[in-house]
């Protein structure tokens, strides 16, 4: 029995130690405890853009969120950095988390009240009751870093391999073109560099357009670049991790 309960606190120890790397900015926090690679976000609206309800709506997947969570009397949250409980507010399911979303939390903020913290996961799922209304339910698969100053802060969403590609590209500078404009001459004298695409950028802005193949067809995508790879290797390893089919590189 001795045995059994030193093992089990040594697990603990363990699991809480995972769970305060993984809580740490940028560590590749999984969204679900079996998943081996964090997913890829792409921005979104900010969180007090008149048109953020109607994207939060829409979006298809997780997304990742500013939140503001008090913990006392009761846990209960809200998107955004707040002062006080709004009128409406979130609640919080933690079981796909591999620790207790209060242990994370206690990690990133301590004893300060409120607890302000970037979450990712779903609304709308299932909540155990008994839940005082107006309250809504947040699911949580990931806790990233604590929120930072006031905002806006912007929200996100995973963007799966069908809005990913990884392309070789130059630099580009403006939309005058290399005649006409000395700057973008000079990117066009630039080597091309493996660059990470989303082909799904929230907004409506003027963008760069590509040309892709779908199956049988051709696709011209309007695309922002999510990161450049140091050289082809990093790109396709990149790739390969994250089960990305999408690329050209020479």
């Amino acid at each position: 029995m001795h045995a059994l309960r030193a093992t089990a606190a040594v697990a603990l120890v363990t699991l809480l130690a995972t769970g305060a790397h993984a809580a740490a900015p940028d560590a590749g926090v999984p969204m679900l405890k079996q998943d081996a690679v964090a997913p890829l976000f792409g921005p979104g609206p900010t969180v007090n853009d008149p048109g953020f309800d109607a994207w939060l709506r829409a979006v298809r997947g997780p997304v990742k969120l500013p939140f503001t969570i008090w913990r006392e009397p009761r846990r209960v949250g809200a998107i955004g950095v707040h002062a006080s409980p709004p009128a409406k507010t979130v609640g919080f399911s933690d079981g796909a988390l591999g620790v207790p979303l209060d242990e994370r939390l206690r990690m990133l903020c301590g004893d300060a009240e409120p607890c302000r913290v970037w979450l990712s996961g779903r609304f709308g799922e299932a909540m155990p009751l008994p839940v005082p209304e107006p309250e809504t339910n947040f699911n949580v698969y990931a806790v990233h870093e604590r929120v930072e100053g006031n905002g806006p802060h912007g929200a996100q969403s995973v963007r799966g391999p069908d809005c990913l590609a990884i392309r070789a590209l130059k630099p580009l500078h403006c939309a005058r073109g290399p005649k006409r404009c000395e700057r973008c001459k000079a990117a066009e004298a630039s080597p091309a560099v493996p660059k990470l695409l989303d082909l799904c950028p929230w907004g409506e802005v003027a963008r760069p357009v590509i040309e892709l193949k779908r199956g049988r067809e051709t696709q011209y995508r309007p695309y922002d670049v999510m990161r450049s790879f140091a050289d082809a290797a990093e790109a396709r390893a990149f790739a390969q991790k994250h089960g990305l089919t999408d690329v050209e590189l020479p």
